[in-house]
């Protein structure tokens, strides 16, 4: 029995020593678990500070912006605080400087009122006569300078065109229409297109006994094409036996001209020009007896301008026929006749 113990007692320490073996080798183990975890969280938070607080490229660029901007607008209102002491110190002085000519003007009013108040009454009017001859001079003088500076200062000299006031008469002799439009100048045969008008209404004019109106277009002469319109009038007879049609007669209503192209005639800066076509066409006509009519439409005014006075260099009377946009130059029974200024 004592022998068995004995045993046990031998093989105790050794078991121990094998416990407290495994026991480290598990603490070794559980501490390397704990500071691999620790490193790996301290590096995930290290990584995802460095990414917060490391801007974008267009973070930094919008951060440049603001603080250039900033320094701009603290630049200005630098600026407009020193302007605005820059003013206020000028707008003292200047009133220290009125203060100070007002109190001398003061103290010299006085100083003059005192003396004349010790003349006698010839003594002050004579004061008086001299203080305004003082003042007279001294306008005088102001006046001078300021005449001097004008007499050297070299203005230039502006040209004022005169134009004839117009006295408007009912043309009564020759007359020449011309069309200034789209900046182009184009001889009108009026007369002409006029006859050629009369002449195919003759010989239309049977058509009125079936129609109460004829419209015809006819052409193009010289350039144009007539559209004209006759209607049928009947004459009213009144007697004993009551209100009867005594006859039909065809009458005029209105006619047009019409371009055949536009721009119609030569372009207005060379028709101006000596040797054009429109200038032969001018050389053939008496300035004394031949007025010139100008149709022509909004927008034309200086080219009319330079026109009517190479018209009136020449001598011809100008007599002007303004149309409304897009209306052709026409004509009616209740139409007016030409006004030469």
């Amino acid at each position: 029995m004592r022998r068995h113990a004995e045993i046990e007692n031998d093989q105790m320490p050794g078991q121990d020593s094998f416990l407290d073996v495994i026991t480290n080798i598990v603490g070794i183990l559980i501490l390397l678990v704990v500071i691999v975890g620790v490193r790996s969280s301290q590096a995930r938070l290290h990584k995802a500070s460095e990414q917060s607080t490391l801007p974008s490229s267009a973070g930094l660029d919008g951060v440049e912006e603001a603080r250039v901007a900033a320094k701009d607008a603290e630049r200005r209102v630098a600026q407009s605080v020193q302007q605005m002491l820059d003013t206020n110190q000028e707008t003292t002085l200047r009133e220290k400087e009125r203060t100070i000519l007002q109190t001398m003007v003061l103290r010299g009013e006085a100083e003059i009122a005192e003396r004349r108040a010790k003349l006698n009454s010839e003594d002050q009017r004579n004061f008086d006569l001299r203080r305004e001859l003082n003042e007279t001079q001294f306008k005088l003088d102001e006046l001078t300078r300021q005449q001097m500076a004008l007499l050297a200062h070299e203005e230039v000299a502006g040209e004022i065109e005169c134009q004839p006031t117009p006295l408007g008469r009912v043309v009564t002799g020759d007359e020449t229409h011309v069309l200034l439009a789209d900046d182009h100048i184009a001889v009108v045969p009026l007369k002409e297109l006029t006859d050629e008008m009369f002449e195919d209404a003759k010989k239309n004019f049977w058509r009125l006994k079936n129609e109460n109106v004829m419209e015809r277009t006819i052409g193009p002469f010289a350039g144009f094409r007539v559209h004209y319109i006759f209607v049928k009038s009947e004459v009213i007879a009144r007697g004993q036996s009551g209100t009867v049609v005594a006859g039909q007669f065809p009458q005029f209503k209105g006619c047009e001209f019409l371009p055949v192209v536009t721009p119609m005639g030569e372009p207005a800066n060379e028709a101006l020009r000596q040797g054009s076509e429109f200038q032969q066409f001018l050389s053939t006509l008496s300035p004394q007896r031949t007025t010139m009519t100008i149709w022509t439409y909004p927008g034309n005014y200086d080219r009319l301008l330079e026109f009517k006075r190479q018209l009136r260099e020449r001598g011809f009377q100008i007599a002007m026929r303004p149309l409304p946009p897009g209306e052709p130059i026409g004509g009616s029974p209740s139409g007016t006749q030409s006004v030469a200024e």
